[in-house]
């Protein structure tokens, strides 16, 4: 490096290095939401996230369709009925040397449906293809796990990711189905375009059972938040207003920018069926 006193030549480095790990993360996220959904189908994601797991060195299990059902995963064996492609859960965990005994713990849960017709209640033809872009969640919380692995912070991080398509198959969900979640909830399928909401529910169960205090979640649930917010903004909904705002980015980055988004009890109240 040049052009820095050596007072601060150090600091720079440090700087250069934090920048370059971010970076990267960055790209192997972006790389896996680019490709083609016959290139990157749940089985073969779940392979290169326990690929980059192994290099980075963080532990890594990953559940197949007889785990998931073991589990009693409903809500995602549910979307994954109608694929011929199997679903996976993929798991990671970062764990600091020093880790002190009853610490937070992280969780990250990242929305991976790997290309989403919609299912029964079928989108619109025109655009679908940008549908591979589906699993852009769960592709960041696999990228936010290689800086960490680099970066080294002092707290334990859980990232558990579901992965299917949500396709209309013969033998998949339809509107009117009730289906049960891991946690024992009971859910109605009024449409099955819903289908993230559905996935992140067990995923969120069991970062919890994995012992996350704190959760954090990264989904395309909805193109209605382009409407509400525009193509460069990214719509945040916390329950905890303080961990909410320390975990959104700071300083925002550049063309990226969070809007806060209402999160109330009337809000939610709204959204329970009768």
């Amino acid at each position: 490096m040049t052009g820095f006193p050596d007072r601060d030549r150090a600091a720079a480095e440090k700087g250069l290095n934090r920048g370059r790990v971010i970076a990267d993360a960055q790209n192997f996220a972006r790389d896996l939401v680019n490709e083609p959904s016959n290139k990157l189908t749940p089985k073969i994601l779940a392979e290169k996230a326990q690929a980059m797991a192994k290099e980075a060195g963080l532990a890594v299990e990953i559940l197949d369709e007889k785990r998931i059902a073991d589990l009693k995963m409903g809500a995602l064996l549910s979307v994954a009925q109608g694929s011929v492609e199997p679903p996976r859960m993929v798991v990671l965990t970062y764990t600091p040397a020093n880790l002190k005994p009853g610490a937070p713990v992280i969780g990250l849960i990242g929305k991976a449906v790997t290309f989403d017709t919609g299912g029964i209640s079928i989108k619109p033809s025109d655009g679908m293809e940008k549908m591979k872009y589906d699993m852009a969640g769960g592709a960041t919380m696999l990228g936010v796990m290689r800086a960490l692995a680099a970066l080294k912070p002092n707290v334990k991080v859980i990232c558990v990711v579901p992965s299917t398509e949500n396709m209309p198959g013969g033998r998949a969900q339809k509107p009117g189905d009730i289906q049960t979640a891991m946690s024992g909830k009971t859910i109605e399928v009024l449409n099955t375009d819903a289908e993230g909401r559905l996935i992140l529910a067990d995923g969120v169960h069991y970062a919890k059972q994995l012992g996350a205090t704190h959760l954090i979640d990264a989904a395309t649930l909805t193109g209605a938040i382009v409407v509400a917010l525009a193509n460069i903004n990214v719509g945040v909904f916390g329950s905890d207003q303080p961990f909410t705002d320390s975990s959104s980015p700071a300083p925002k980055p550049p063309g990226k920018k969070c809007g806060r988004c209402p999160s109330t009890t009337t809000t939610a109240s709204s959204s329970r069926a009768p």
